[in-house]
């Protein structure tokens, strides 16, 4: 799954079901030029709600509260390459437990390199 647009706000939402140890590992790709940052939290709720038009639509220089639940995957860096990478969340989801994971597009930064502004997701996986 892709996303692309400079002025941020895309949205995706998930549904998942917590696995046996609870933990969420997200695997996207990281690279050089044209690459953002997406937020991502997991709830009840399959729209995005606040989080989206307070968080999704600004940039995001900072790191977010984790007592808001939200956590920065960043597909930007300064090497020459597009490589895959895995974070695991701090969030966890009990097993069998229905919920949304939900993952949204920043604004582009001037500071990040290349016009446009990526997030390639690869795998979304609950063990």
């Amino acid at each position: 799954l892709i996303a692309n647009d400079v002025s941020g706000g895309k949205h995706l939402s998930l549904e998942v079901f917590g696995g046996k140890h609870g933990l969420v590992e997200i695997s996207y790709v990281i690279s050089y030029e044209n690459f953002g940052l997406s937020l991502v939290w997991i709830d009840d709720d399959r729209t995005s709600g606040k989080k989206e038009e307070e968080l999704c639509l600004k940039e995001t220089t900072g790191l977010i509260g984790s007592e808001r639940g939200v956590e920065i995957l960043v597909a930007s860096w300064d090497e020459k390459a597009s490589v895959p990478t895995v974070t695991v969340l701090r969030q966890r989801v009990k097993e069998g437990q229905p919920k949304f994971i939900h993952i949204c597009l920043t604004p582009k930064s001037e500071s990040r390199q290349g016009k446009e502004n990526k997030f390639k997701l690869l795998s979304v996986r609950l063990y």
